[in-house]
């Protein structure tokens, strides 16, 4: 690997490289005796000695230097909050460090926020740093991309995560470690040069009313602090879309008005071990007895506790496929410990590349499209183990309705889980522009639509 020193410093390394060369060839011209080789060398040490100072002052006194010489201290510094954010619908994108390698399509003209995801925060208060998501967070690759994202006026967050329920409720057991907590994300999202954190808090169960007051306290105190020291700085929250009907830990009225925006996670309404074949992100369906729940009946419930302004519909680029007896809508699934496979995750990318009728293996094909659930469907049939296996994916026709429908509802904007699911494909981008439009970053740093 190689780097371009700044112009003063390669003056200072020309010297020293003319001074060997001079001294080196004064020697093979003229032969000297042992004491004049010993004053030579006397003279070459000292020389050397004092250029060598001469250098490392130089470059430890030079903060350009410094970042050149050490990218990791360019990269924790070269960043700074942007002073507004793009206006209009929101469209938010959560990236994960494994993707990382693959967001270069992602067209941050149309993303108003990217959410790095993601760094633990342990019982204790304290970010996991010996975990992959922080060593991401803090590399020149992240770098690149933050900066990437600033310079078309894209805000960039750190989500800070914790899935387990011990560590959960033993955070928010101890007032000095929500302190703690609050202290490390607050700094570290300061130091970083960023814009905000998003808080994805997942705990399964209900762990009662006092858990959830906790919780909202902890909210408010990190938005408060945050706000502090970094006044532009915005706090969201992720939150299942059951919460208005199932708390679980979420208390959304009193989330809404701490937090700036609250993320819905409207997705996995069905999962991977679902015993009939539904889509994970059904926009109906409920209120025909169809599906037990749905996204129109989750937005309705969060309005009765929220302001739509706040609200942030997260749809999924990913799907479930299933195994299943014939391929239709609520189709019973294979059990699950099946010989003829297993149900699987697919992203939007695998399924547009590789749910195909030329597929190798397979001797029948179908597609179809669920009415309540507004999402289309693909099946196809495996000659070898005379299988069906069905997914429902999203695509352009069915976010392009989810779109429509969250701007119908007045709501911030629409989220993304997850950014790299898509891997390179640039039709999703296009829908988002269509739908949202393009907002862009003018030479005084002023944004417009």
């Amino acid at each position: 690997m190689s780097f371009f020193l700044p112009t003063h410093v390669n003056k200072v390394r020309r010297k020293i490289r003319f001074f060997f060369f001079t001294l080196e060839s004064s020697y093979d011209l003229h032969p000297t005796s042992t004491i004049s080789r010993l004053k030579t060398l006397w003279a070459f040490s000292t020389s050397t000695l004092a250029f060598v100072c001469l250098l490392i002052i130089v470059i430890f006194s030079n903060p350009a230097v410094q970042q050149t010489i050490s990218p990791l201290v360019a990269s924790l510094h070269s960043l700074h909050p942007l002073k507004d954010g793009k206006k209009g619908y929101q469209v938010y994108g959560f990236a994960p460090y494994w993707t990382f390698d693959k967001l270069d399509n992602v067209d941050f003209s149309v993303l108003t926020t990217l959410a790095y995801f993601g760094v633990p925060v342990d019982s204790g208060g304290n970010l996991v740093k010996d975990d992959p998501g922080y060593s991401t967070f803090v590399s020149d690759k992240a770098t690149t991309i933050f900066k990437k994202a600033h310079d078309a006026g894209t805000k960039v967050n750190l989500t800070v995560t914790q899935m387990d329920n011990f560590e959960i409720l033993s955070l928010l057991d101890n007032p000095d470690a929500q302190k703690n907590a609050i202290e490390q994300i607050v700094a570290e999202v300061k130091n970083r040069g960023i814009d905000g954190v998003n808080v994805d808090f997942e705990f399964t169960g209900t762990p009662g009313s006092d858990y959830r007051n906790k919780f909202n306290e902890f909210i408010a105190n990190l938005s408060t602090r945050l706000h502090s020291q970094i006044p532009q700085g915005e706090v969201s929250v992720a939150v299942y879309a059951l919460s208005a009907k199932d708390p679980h830990l979420y208390d959304i009225a009193s989330l809404s008005k701490s937090a700036d925006q609250i993320f819905m996670m409207a997705y996995d309404f069905a999962s991977a071990g679902a015993d009939n074949a539904e889509p994970t992100s059904p926009l109906y369906g409920h209120k025909q007895g169809k599906y037990s729940y749905d996204i129109a009946t989750a937005v309705e419930d969060f309005l009765k506790y929220m302001p739509a302004n706040k609200l942030i519909l997260g749809v999924p680029y990913y799907g479930y496929n299933y195994l299943v007896y014939n391929p239709q809508v609520k189709s019973e699934t294979r059990p699950y410990w099946s010989w003829r496979g297993t149900p699987t995750v697919q992203t939007y990318s695998t399924a547009q590349e590789n749910v195909t009728p030329g597929m190798k293996g397979i001797d029948s094909y179908k597609t179809g499209w669920d009415n309540d659930g507004q999402v289309g469907w693909r099946a196809y049939h495996v000659a070898d183990t005379d299988t069906w296996r069905m997914i429902f994916v999203e695509d352009q026709r069915s976010l392009g309705i989810k779109y429509d429908f969250a701007k119908g509802k007045n709501l911030a904007g629409v989220g993304i889980w997850a950014l790299g699911f898509d891997d390179g494909r640039q039709e999703l981008w296009v829908l988002l522009r269509d739908k949202f439009g393009v907002k862009l970053a003018d030479s005084r740093g002023l944004l417009y639509k």
